[in-house]
């Protein structure tokens, strides 16, 4: 059992789980485009499928990962939504539902944000970001409707400073003056859209990230 970690610290971890070929388990291949080349890998244990291997953009490397429980649901997605070779988002589902949801958005090679979803809207409730690499949140971005509040800590004391507390409305421009502390959750750039099995993933849109830094993504994360 993994020790409880200390209020406002998150594991900034990046865990690939594996998705190994064996002789004991069937792969079936998928060549979406026709070039002699598997696309797709659908690894089974018995008569069902465990995991799968995605190669979206069709570059000869896996870009993303799919793992399913023992009624073939999904359970857990990773992927690599800049080809660099590593994974830089992990969700994951319950009843097939998008929960959580852990990014790499700096490609430092470990978690920096971390959101939260209603897995009856699909909508995202909360967001939690280390901003500094520091291993401690100290940005919350939550969600009502469709106004944004975030909150920032520039003291360093772990909680979010009254002083740096806005809300925005749909259109990014601040819509009040919120002075009420946050409840701490919240999020930067959302998760990805889904991929088919033809088409690539995308990477990540929505509000600009708060100190993201001008240069954008650096290569890094977990190997695959």
């Amino acid at each position: 059992m993994k020790a409880k970690l200390p209020d406002g610290v998150r594991s900034e971890e990046i865990a690939h789980e594996a998705c190994n070929e064996s002789d004991t388990r069937k792969v079936e291949t998928v060549d979406v485009n026709n070039d002699g080349k598997p696309d797709i890998k659908r690894i089974y244990e018995g008569n069902h499928e465990i995991c799968r291997i995605s190669d979206l953009n069709h570059d000869g490397k896996p870009d993303m990962f799919e793992y399913y429980d023992k009624n073939g649901i999904l359970r857990r997605r990773e992927a690599d939504y800049d080809d660099n070779g590593v994974v830089n988002s992990i969700e994951m589902y319950e009843n097939g539902k998008l929960v959580h949801a852990e990014l790499d958005t700096t490609n430092q090679g470990k978690i920096d944000t971390w959101d939260t979803f209603d897995p009856s809207t699909g909508k995202r409730t909360k967001r939690e970001r280390d901003s500094n690499g520091d291993g401690r949140v100290d940005q919350w971005w939550t969600y009502d409707g469709d106004k944004t509040t975030i909150a920032m800590d520039r003291n360093g004391d772990g909680l979010p400073d009254p002083d740096t507390v806005v809300t925005l409305g749909a259109s990014g421009a601040p819509v009040a003056s919120a002075s009420a502390a946050v409840d701490a959750g919240a999020a930067p750039a959302p998760v990805a859209p889904a991929a088919t099995e033809e088409s690539p993933p995308k990477a990540p849109d929505g509000p600009a990230m708060v100190d993201a830094g001008a240069d954008g993504p650096k290569r890094g994360g977990a190997k695959r």
